[in-house]
């Protein structure tokens, strides 16, 4: 089911009268994990299997870690449960191709139950979730809950089940045993979410995704027509996402949960670190506190090893295993690749984490750099192989004046939809949020939001993740 869909609205508007009328915390939390499971199977009722059955695995894991002396054993029993399944949904596509022929060779024909293992949409980030619960229990960060239905609740909650953010158990659990009385501020907090979620979405994203998804299906474009549809697609992933956070953290308000702020600005970051401060934070802070320490800490353990590799082999760790995450294919591995290498040589020439040059000059020529490496970046993330970009070095960067024609059509697209999310970015920064000025930004999004609106929206880009 899709946060822009007719029967998402009409099957929130149902689960959220039902949730306040009931009021009492146990009937409020069993009302939102059968409408999560509702909303998780929709399409594919087996989806909601796999999720309790994974769910149900790592509950018990959290309960034995309490009293086992074989911590390492059950963490590991975790790692297998979920990134086998994980691994199995993600990658088994990229290997559909060559096994079909070998079993086809064995007689065995195969073929409609190989096309028809697809990735559950948001496989990926409910296992992180569960994951981070695990190793949290096992270090004795947190005490594993014995309340099964609040477990359950807080990996299938609806409003971040498809694409995060992914808030720990130490945020959300607690919320989930509290009890939640409706109170006006819940719909004062949600509403501007909502509004810049779908406008961003309705508006943005699907106003420039039409032209930067005909350019990057094109078998030989030019340069120009690549560089205009990687600049397209920076505006439009950043709505899209941004987009599809605000609307889940709105619907969140609305069901009394705070939930985690994804994303602060990521196009203003002078470097790769500060870039991933600013962009998909949780799972930013996930990757940090699960792979990018424990990898440095094993190193500095290496007392002999040189300092460079101690700083440089973490931050490549993390963006492989990042790239690896993201999707299958070589893209995804050198995108993650590119962020490691461009962190590590950041951090040994001493720009750190929320560097800021001196002067005005030296800023615009730290963005600058910055942003041309996030360019170069997304260009390997939406392009559909290396291939392709391999043959746009191959060749002269202009082309007829016809490709000069659509590259200045997609460019001049992205500056006009770039405007709204500036003058937004101006006005938070200029304007307290209960001034007339911020009103009325809202008011107009509403409207040109209405005006775009259509159930039949494309699906937002991370549910592909």
């Amino acid at each position: 089911m899709n946060f822009t869909s007719y029967e998402f609205l009409l099957f929130f508007l149902i689960i959220f009268a039902a949730y306040w009328l009931v009021r009492k915390q146990m009937w409020q939390n069993l009302l939102l994990l059968a409408a999560s499971y509702v909303f998780y199977g929709w399409i594919h009722p087996w989806y909601a299997l796999l999720l309790g059955l994974s769910t149900l695995g790592d509950y018990w894991i959290g309960l034995a870690l309490e009293k086992s002396k074989k911590k390492n054993s059950l963490v590991w029993a975790s790692l297998a449960l979920n990134l086998g399944v994980l691994a199995f949904f993600k990658y088994f596509g990229f290997f559909v191709p060559s096994l079909g022929t070998r079993l086809a060779a064995m007689g065995i024909h195969a073929d409609v139950f190989l096309a028809n293992i697809v990735l559950p949409v948001g496989l990926s980030f409910f296992t992180l979730k569960k994951l981070a619960y695990v190793l949290d229990v096992s270090r004795d960060v947190i005490r594993p809950t014995r309340d099964l239905v609040g477990f359950a609740l807080f990996v299938a909650f609806f409003p971040q089940i498809t694409a995060g953010p992914m808030d720990r158990a130490q945020k959300l659990l607690p919320q989930i045993q509290s009890d939640r009385i409706w109170k006006a501020e819940n719909f004062y907090q949600a509403w501007p979410l909502l509004v810049m979620g779908f406008f961003k979405k309705f508006v943005i994203a699907n106003g420039v995704g039409p032209t930067v998804s005909r350019i990057f299906h094109l078998t030989n474009p030019t340069g120009e027509l690549a560089l205009a549809a990687t600049m397209g697609f920076t505006l439009q992933i950043l709505a899209d996402f941004s987009g599809y956070t605000d609307i889940a953290r709105g619907l969140s308000y609305l069901l009394g949960f705070e939930t985690s702020e994804n994303f602060r600005t990521p196009y203003l970051s002078l470097t790769p670190t500060e870039f991933w401060n600013r962009w998909h934070i949780t799972l930013s802070t996930w990757l940090r506190d699960y792979i990018f320490f424990p990898v440095r800490r094993a190193l500095l353990r290496a007392k002999s090893l040189p300092d460079w590799i101690v700083q440089a082999i973490p931050p490549i760790v993390t963006m492989l295993v990042s790239g690896i995450w993201h999707g299958v294919g070589w893209t995804y591995v050198v995108w993650g690749l590119l962020y490691g290498v461009s962190i590590a040589f950041y951090q040994l020439i001493g720009l750190r984490g929320e560097w800021k040059p001196k002067g005005l000059v030296k800023t615009i020529l730290a963005w600058t750099v910055m942003f041309a490496l996030t360019l170069l970046a997304f260009l390997l993330f939406a392009a559909p192989s290396l291939t392709w970009i391999g043959n746009l070095f191959s060749k002269p960067f202009f082309g007829t004046i016809e490709d000069q024609s659509v590259a200045l059509l997609m460019l001049s697209l992205t500056a006009v939809y770039s405007l709204p999310l500036i003058a937004k970015m101006l006005l938070d920064k200029y304007f307290k949020a209960e001034t007339l000025i911020q009103s009325a930004y809202y008011a107009v999004a509403t409207m040109v939001m209405f005006i775009f609106i259509n159930s039949g929206t494309p699906d937002f880009i991370y549910f592909q993740f």
